[in-house]
């Protein structure tokens, strides 16, 4: 069984900032294979029928739109 720390450390793959972009923006929401990385990572809580972004997936896209300095 894999760790969701060594998911983390797998970092981020363009499709899963997509997804996350797109649930972020209130688009419609993503097929349940595209959620499925992310919340196995933490990024997102399913809650019924609804992803909710977490507080890290959140810090990632913050992070993401951002430059570092």
């Amino acid at each position: 069984m894999v760790r969701q720390d060594d998911l983390i450390l797998e970092g981020v793959s363009e499709r899963e900032m997509a997804s996350l972009r797109a649930l972020a923006d209130g688009a419609a929401m993503p097929a349940i294979r595209e959620i499925e990385p992310l919340h196995a990572k933490g990024w997102v809580e399913v809650i019924g029928s609804d992803a909710i972004i977490t507080l890290t997936g959140r810090t990632l896209l913050e992070r993401r739109m951002s430059p570092l300095r």
